[in-house]
């Protein structure tokens, strides 16, 4: 992440941290285990070095963050350039799980105009840096909030990057049209759920259902696309 090196999984030995020390010279090396709260605050220990604000470069997109402080997912690089493909210039896109831009910029850059919400106030303050340091202000709207709340109109498109997004799909379905797509994120297959949700809405979806990656033993990380008929 930027100058500073991530171990994910099991606490990495003593001699493989003084490895990436040697090979890659990075700021600071740390261990992480996991996320909690619905504020995705990461669970790290540093194991050597001293953590600080850097600067991630992925796809040619400027993130700034502190590793210590806010979660960065390394592992949806397709799907963000997946998702970007898809999007037609001048859509009104809702990103309702924010965070530090890790969609809502790739979207707004492929010429989408973003709301993008963010519970955590200290994730939306990194938004707020990225899109300017993307020149990406002018198609990104931010709220700082619970998104139930602050979602407002119709969108073309809605992204939903939460592993229990489906708790929420009723909320989203209220601001949706014929041609809307919603992607929701999960874990595992979550489509009868969703084909559920949007019966009692009273609404009919074209869905594809798609593995992004493995997160676990027997554990995988979805998107499902829901195109509103």
């Amino acid at each position: 992440i930027g100058p500073v090196i991530a171990f994910h999984g099991e606490k990495p030995q003593s001699s493989d941290i003084q490895e990436v020390i040697r090979k890659h010279v990075p700021q600071a090396v740390i261990w992480y285990k996991g996320h909690h709260s619905e504020m995705r605050i990461p669970d790290i220990e540093i194991l050597w070095g001293t953590v600080s604000d850097v600067v991630h470069k992925e796809s040619g997109i400027l993130y700034h963050l502190n590793p210590s402080r806010i979660m960065f997912s390394q592992g949806n690089r397709e799907e963000k350039i997946r998702i970007s493909g898809l999007v037609k210039p001048g859509e009104r896109v809702c990103d309702m799980f924010a965070g530090i831009g890790y969609f809502t910029l790739p979207l707004a850059r492929a010429g989408a105009d973003v709301h993008a919400i963010e519970i955590n106030a200290e994730a939306a303050h990194y938004l707020d840096l990225n899109a300017l340091a993307n020149n990406l202000e002018s198609r990104i709207t931010i709220t700082t909030g619970d998104c139930r709340y602050h979602m407002s109109g119709v969108y073309d498109r809605i992204h939903m990057g939460y592993y229990e997004a489906v708790d929420f799909l009723s909320v989203a379905l209220l601001h949706v049209k014929p041609g809307s797509t919603i992607h929701v994120h999960g874990i595992g297959d979550n489509t009868r759920i969703i084909r559920d949700i949007l019966n009692e809405a009273g609404m009919d979806a074209m869905i594809n259902h798609r593995i992004i990656k493995k997160i676990g033993p027997g554990k995988v990380h979805t998107v499902t696309d829901v195109i509103i008929s």
